[in-house]
């Protein structure tokens, strides 16, 4: 018990996509790969500003299951009879499509921070 990490606490994953994204916007080109020394600035800066919990082991895993959700959610406002609506970020359209293919998952609320997420993955920086 004593090795496990405090939650990945609400403002958390905004601010760890906005501090990738940021360093994306310093000059990166689609097709390069995040760079070592641009991970451990983004690491680094997430570690100052919401403690030295998170190990970098968990913040590769995270930048890929952010990644999943992204390709996720992208992929369901691709369907037909589905809709977004961004401000109250509540998904609603085609409720067999969402129950049976989605799980509910999308039932009640979308990705809070898919404008971050689109900024971020389609980049065309990878991300290893």
């Amino acid at each position: 018990m004593a090795n496990l990490l405090p939650p990945y606490i609400g403002q958390g994953e905004f601010y760890f996509l906005k501090m990738i994204a940021e360093e994306i916007e310093k000059g990166y080109k689609p097709g390069s790969t995040f760079k070592p020394e641009s991970q451990l600035y983004v690491f680094t800066k997430f570690r100052a500003a919401f403690g030295p919990f998170y190990p970098d082991r968990f913040l590769k895993y995270k930048i890929k299951q952010l990644k999943k959700r992204y390709q996720d959610f992208s992929e369901l406002l691709s369907q037909n009879g589905i809709n977004w609506n961004k401000k109250k970020n509540v998904v609603y359209g085609n409720e067999k499509l969402l129950r049976e293919t989605y799980k509910g998952r999308y039932a009640k609320a979308g990705e809070k921070n898919f404008d971050l997420m689109c900024q971020v993955f389609e980049s065309g920086v990878m991300f290893e």
